[in-house]
């Protein structure tokens, strides 16, 4: 390689401007050269720094597509649409609920994920996408410790219901079952590595059982094949389970969260029923891309928040065993972080694996 001294170089730039100087020291061209290009660049910098303000000021724009990663009619989709739709009214702006169910909700998240960092691609993350994958390990396509948390989007229980057919109407019976016929009887979930199919696992596991897993593509698909008596139990939500457990399509066993329900109150818990320190409950956060400006992120929240104060809002949630919730960005973020690590611990007790 050729070695030009900086004498060369600078006089050779400044030929090629036609600037060249016999009479001025190079030393003194670099100066002058350095300091315009520090110009320059303090230009851009200045510039930015105005536009990213009328950026945020004038957000939203246009449309916002919220993503919700499982099928449509179950408690994400429930929550996604009753927020979205008023916050659309607050931001001004239409918020269009896209569905894209698959991979225990991480094919959705996943789309967000990867986004532009521009406000106008959101998403419904449960804590299947944040907290129960991660903590499976498996690849995902995406970081969800990376992810923009904006707020919450509130939280519903779960339980384990039963076919109408089989004569179980405790946790008891149901053990009772399932050690008669070891490996001979299913219980769906809303997919692979969910966090029903995990606290079915680990329910299954402090009892000494065994059973096959059918995963679905959400809850309202799974519903309807308890109901229909083509899979024996199933780990559902409560928007929707209520009335079938109700109307006695389907038979309620246990809630697995640390409350009785208010929508069947005479349900036990895990707990209550003889499995001490065992309690899962479900949640959805609204999440953006990694790195969404803070000013945006503002915005997002406030909306959301003003969305979730709104009676009618939560007198739809509520009509749908969805608990309302308000949260701040950095409590949802706070939020998510506990609950991985809580499920990582579930995941390495029951050493479950998913392929």
């Amino acid at each position: 390689m050729t070695k030009v001294n900086d004498i060369d170089f600078c006089q050779r730039s400044k030929e090629q401007r036609g600037e060249y100087d016999m009479g001025a020291p190079c030393h003194i061209h670099r100066t002058r050269l350095h300091s315009r290009r520090l110009a320059m660049l303090a230009g851009c910098l200045l510039a930015t720094a105005l536009i990213a303000p009328a950026t945020a000021q004038n957000f939203p724009a246009k449309a916002i597509t919220l993503v919700v990663p499982f099928p449509p009619g179950g408690s994400t989709d429930i929550a996604g649409r009753a927020l979205g739709e008023k916050m659309s009214q607050i931001l001004g702006q239409p918020v269009v609920v896209d569905n894209r169910p698959g991979a225990a909700g991480a094919i959705g998240i996943r789309a967000v994920a990867t986004a532009a960092a521009d406000g106008y691609t959101l998403g419904v993350s449960g804590i299947g996408p944040s907290a129960v994958l991660p903590a499976l390990g498996r690849e995902i396509g995406y970081d969800p410790s990376k992810l923009t948390y904006i707020g919450h989007m509130g939280s519903t229980a779960l339980m384990l219901g039963a076919r109408r057919d089989l004569n179980v109407r405790n946790l008891a019976d149901f053990a009772a079952l399932v050690r008669s016929r070891p490996g001979g009887l299913s219980f769906g979930t809303s997919g692979a590595g969910s966090p029903g199919h995990i606290a079915m696992e680990l329910l299954l596991h402090r009892m000494g059982l065994r059973m096959n897993h059918v995963p679905y593509r959400g809850n309202a698909p799974l519903l309807n094949d308890v109901v229909g008596r083509h899979v024996d139990f199933g780990i559902l939500t409560m928007p929707g389970t209520p009335e079938h457990v109700k109307a006695g399509s389907i038979v309620g066993i246990v809630a697995l969260g640390g409350e009785r329900t208010k929508d069947l109150p005479d349900l036990p818990t895990v707990r209550e029923a003889g499995v001490p320190d065992y309690a899962f409950e479900l949640w959805n956060v609204l999440v953006g891309p990694p790195d969404l400006p803070q000013a945006i992120v503002d915005r997002l929240a406030a909306a959301l928040a003003a969305a979730m104060a709104d009676p009618d809002v939560r007198a739809k949630l509520e009509a749908s065993s969805i608990i309302p919730v308000t949260m701040s960005p950095a409590q949802s973020k706070q939020l998510v972080d506990r609950e991985r690590a809580i499920w990582r611990d579930a995941v390495t007790s029951t050493g479950i694996k998913i392929d």
